[in-house]
């Protein structure tokens, strides 16, 4: 199914942001590091990099995390239950995930629209770039809303009861 193959898409991609953020966050890091420690100079750019690269990590993070259902919150509640109770809980989930993507989606835009004017003071950085992420995390994690619905609707079990008997089967 397409949406299958564009979910795991991103997810792919979204791995290869993480890795590459991670890179450029802690790169600067200890550049920042060495900076004060041994040559008593502060690299105030390096410091609003790290953060804007560690929001960007955080909002793909979570995006990872819901396609691979990892949230705690998502899978307290539905753990505990069987059935078809599982399978309304887990729809519910995802219809008010899907609102809260639409939310990101759409005021994340407005955000990053807004503050394309708006420069950080040190870097530089048009802020609007910080906050883009906001409505590519909320697309990215819409996709994945949609694609586990859709894996719901067709087959029989939760995700959960099938991860769960899978668990206790090995």
């Amino acid at each position: 199914m397409l949406i299958s193959k564009v979910s795991k898409g991103l997810d792919r991609l979204c791995i290869l942001l993480l890795v590459v953020i991670t890179a450029v966050m802690t790169g600067s890091l200890v550049i920042l590091i060495f900076g004060r420690n041994f040559f008593n100079t502060s690299f105030a750019s390096l410091e609003e990099i790290s953060r804007y690269t560690f929001v960007w990590l955080t909002f793909i993070g979570a995006a990872i995390a819901f396609k691979r259902k990892e949230h705690m919150g998502m899978d307290f509640i539905v753990s505990k239950l069987r059935g078809k109770a599982a399978k309304y809980v887990e729809a519910l989930q995802d219809i008010f995930a899907l609102i809260l993507f639409a939310l990101f989606i759409y005021y994340g835009s407005e955000l990053a629209v807004l503050n394309m004017n708006v420069v950080s003071l040190q870097s530089g950085i048009p802020m609007g770039y910080v906050y883009f992420i906001i409505p590519i995390s909320g697309f990215i994690m819409a996709v994945h809303a949609v694609d586990h619905m859709i894996k719901r609707t067709n087959k029989k079990d939760s995700h959960y009861e099938i991860v769960n008997n899978e668990a206790s089967s090995i």
